[in-house]
C-alpha cells in the first residue's frame, strides 16, 4: 500500500513545523503495520503537492524485503505513505527521527542547555570549541565509522539508482556508540537518476559540486566533502575543500581517495562502494578486496528511541520535540 486518505489519519496532533513547502503535524491517530513508532505527517502548501514520483519513493521502500526495508529504515527517515484526498496528493507520512540522534548542548555565553540533533555539522568544528559546548568529539576510529556508515547509506541509494542530491551539514544526523551510525533526513527530495526531483533538490551554501545538475557523481564529490571536513584540522573546517587538511588523518589510499573525489572531472570520483571498502579496511585493519560491499552497519537500539522523535522546523531551521 503506497496511499492513505485524509481521513484515515485520524485526528492530527499539534503543528511541529511549517514552512514555505509544507506543514509538518504530528500523527497520533494512524499506525502503520511495517512503520512502528511515531509518525509525523507532512502536508504540502498549495502550490507544492507533487504531481508523481513521491509514491515511487514510497512503492521502492515497500518492494524491500524486511531485511533492507529495516536498514533503510535506519538509516533514512524515508516517506512511508503519500497522502491522498479525491486523487489529489495533500502530502505524505514519515517516522520521527529517533531521539537517540539527540545530544543536550551548552549555549556559548549563556550557559543554557539545549536540546537538538547531533548534525553532522557538529563533526566540522574544532575539537576544543566543540568540547567547551558539551558537543561530542569523536575519536578519529568514530569518524571512520560515521564516514563508512554514510558510504553504505549512498551506497544503498545509488544501487538502487537513486540520488540523495542535497548531501550537507544539517542533511544528516548522527550517534556514536559501539557502531557509529548516520541518518539521512529530509528525504522526500531524493529521486530517480535521470528524472525529476519530488520537490526541488538545492545545493547548500559551501557544498556546491563543479556540475550545474545533482547526479550520483554530484552525491561522490559531495562526500567527499564529507571525509575533507571531517578530519580536517584548523580553522574554517565547514568550508574548505582543500585535500591537504586531512592528510595527516588519512593513509596513502585515503589520500588518494579523497582528491579523486574533489576532482573536476566527474568520471574519476570514487563510488560509494569504493569508499566502504577503503573504510572497512581501516576500521578492521585488513584491506577488503575488490569487489566486496559494505556491509549493513547493525542498528543500535536505545531506550526511548521508539517513542519519541525529533523533526526539524522548515521555516525557522530548529528542531523541535514531538
Amino acid at each position: 500500500m503506497e496511499v492513505v486518505t485524509a481521513g484515515q489519519l485520524g485526528k492530527l496532533g499539534p503543528l511541529i513545523g511549517k514552512g514555505g513547502q509544507a506543514h509538518v503535524y504530528a500523527a497520533p491517530g494512524i499506525q502503520l503495520p511495517d512503520a512502528p513508532g511515531p509518525l509525523v505527517y507532512k502536508q504540502y502548501n498549495p502550490g507544492h503537492s507533487p504531481a508523481q514520483g513521491l509514491r515511487g519513493l514510497v512503492r521502492f521502500r515497500n518492494n524491500l524485503d524486511r531485511d533492507h526495508r529495516d536498514r533503510l529504515d535506519r538509516c533514512a527517515a524515508w516517506p512511508v505513505r503519500v497522502v491522498e484526498d479525491g486523487g489529489r496528493v495533500h502530502g505524505v507520512l514519515m517516522r520521527l527521527i529517533p531521539a537517540s540522534f539527540m545530544h543536550t548542548r551548552i549555549l556559548p555565553g549563556t550557559g543554557t542547555r539545549q536540546t537538538g540533533p547531533r548534525e553532522v555539522q557538529n563533526l566540522m568544528v574544532p575539537p576544543e570549541r566543540a568540547g567547551r559546548v558539551g558537543m561530542p568529539v569523536p575519536e578519529p576510529q568514530e569518524r571512520l565509522g560515521l564516514c563508512r556508515d554514510l558510504a553504505a547509506a549512498l551506497h544503498l541509494l545509488h544501487r538502487n539508482n537513486l540520488v540523495y542530491g542535497d548531501l550537507n551539514a544539517r542533511n544528516e544526523v548522527f550517534r556514536l556508540g559501539e557502531h557509529p551510525t548516520v541518518m539521512l533526513v529530509d528525504c522526500d527530495a531524493i529521486r530517480k537518476s535521470g528524472s525529476a526531483a519530488v520537490v526541488q533538490q538545492l545545493n547548500a551554501p559551501d557544498w556546491e559540486a563543479p556540475e550545474r545538475w545533482l547526479t550520483m557523481y554530484t552525491d561522490r564529490y559531495k562526500f567527499g566533502l564529507f571525509v575533507l571536513r571531517c578530519f580536517a584540522t584548523g580553522e574554517q573546517i565547514s568550508t574548505t575543500r582543500d585535500p591537504r587538511r586531512a592528510d595527516a588523518q588519512l593513509d596513502a589510499d585515503g589520500r588518494r581517495l579523497l582528491r579523486l573525489a574533489l576532482d573536476d572531472d566527474r568520471d574519476r570520483r570514487p563510488t560509494m562502494q569504493e569508499w566502504g571498502w577503503y573504510l572497512q579496511g581501516r576500521l578492521t585493519g585488513r584491506p577488503v578486496a575488490t569487489g566486496g560491499t559494505p556491509a549493513p552497519v547493525p542498528a543500535q537500539r536505545t531506550a526511548g528511541s521508539a517513542t519519541t522523535g525529533w523533526i526539524r522546523d522548515k521555516g525557522t531551521g530548529k528542531w523541535v520535540r514531538r
